[in-house]
């Protein structure tokens, strides 16, 4: 994944923030505070890794929830880890639909 072009064309995806594994900025559109965000996609990242260990599924590669008024989701894959913010989380699955055609 080159940049985020593909993601944030899409109207509902507010902000979006592409980081390494290591919690290293590669790009943000639409976010303010890319570097803090990418930090934190990490250590979810970490734990996320975890929990699908210990439940036995193995690696977990994809992380979402919604609220009243947008919903996120983080995505783990070989070149970094995918955070986008969706308003309004109604078109989640339109979002995760284009992310799978893109990866």
């Amino acid at each position: 994944m080159a940049d985020l072009s593909f993601i944030t064309a899409l109207k509902e995806v507010r902000s979006a923030v592409l980081s390494d594994a290591a919690g290293g900025l590669v790009e943000a559109v639409r976010e303010p505070d890319g570097e803090s965000v990418a930090a934190v996609m990490s250590f979810i990242a970490s734990s996320l890794g975890q929990a699908g260990e210990e439940l036995g599924l193995g690696p977990l590669g994809r992380l979402s929830f919604a609220g009243p008024t947008q919903a996120s989701l983080v995505v783990l894959f070989s070149e970094g880890i995918l955070s986008t913010v969706i308003q309004p989380p109604g078109a989640f699955p339109a979002v995760e639909r284009a992310l799978d055609a893109a990866l």
